[in-house]
């Protein structure tokens, strides 16, 4: 993950510090491109991929622009971002999405209670769950405000279909606030994850 720590040190003004993120999101944009490529894939989904990931230049940079007035928030921006290239670009083998009232991957919500709903369809003959981002972490979080979760224990073992909430407390949060989340679903066959998967999700408080 890009650490933009020295970058922001360097920055003039928050101005300056959105355009260094902007150019940085523009070039590992062309090295996820090329990955694609390396994947051989079949051409109509290559060029869906590399024009998802487009798409995802596009919104990150706009959203910078609109929304990141400091620097916490520009970073939270980025790296959500980067994520959903790196997503975008593994592809997804089983059906999997997360929306919020209908709106998937860029948000806008209240304050309060922001429920995001997840939906899996593994493949035949194997199970579906919410898996652990990290050791640490069941998801990644990344929020200028104070943020807590809640999700249901049956989500974390192994179904047939996963059709369930994550809802994110947002009560304390104030209007521009960020939150990104990615959760992760895996793909179970037996005992063993046979795939994981994460989608990213940018929340602005509104």
């Amino acid at each position: 993950m890009f650490s933009s720590d020295s970058d922001s040190e360097r920055a003039t003004s928050i101005e300056d510090y959105q355009s260094t993120c902007a150019n940085f999101i523009l070039d590992i944009s062309r090295d996820y491109k090329d990955w694609v490529d390396r994947y051989d894939l079949k051409e109509d989904e290559s060029a869906m991929r590399k024009n998802t990931i487009d798409f995802i230049v596009n919104n990150t940079n706009t959203w910078m622009v609109k929304y990141g007035d400091t620097i916490k928030k520009v970073d939270i921006i980025m790296n959500d971002g980067v994520n959903k290239m790196a997503e975008n670009t593994a592809g997804y083998p089983f059906n999997f999405v997360v929306s919020v009232n209908g709106g998937k991957r860029y948000i806008d919500h209240q304050v309060g209670i922001v429920a995001l709903r997840i939906n899996a369809i593994p493949r035949e003959g194997r199970g579906v769950r919410i898996g652990s981002y990290s050791k640490d972490n069941l998801f990644q979080i990344s929020t200028n405000a104070e943020v807590s979760f809640n999700v249901s224990k049956e989500s974390l073992n192994k179904s047939d279909i996963l059709e369930d909430y994550v809802t994110l407390d947002a009560s304390k949060c104030r209007v521009g606030d960020l939150i990104s989340i990615t959760v992760l679903v895996e793909e179970v066959e037996g005992d063993y994850v046979a795939e994981s998967r994460g989608l990213t999700t940018l929340i602005l408080i509104k």
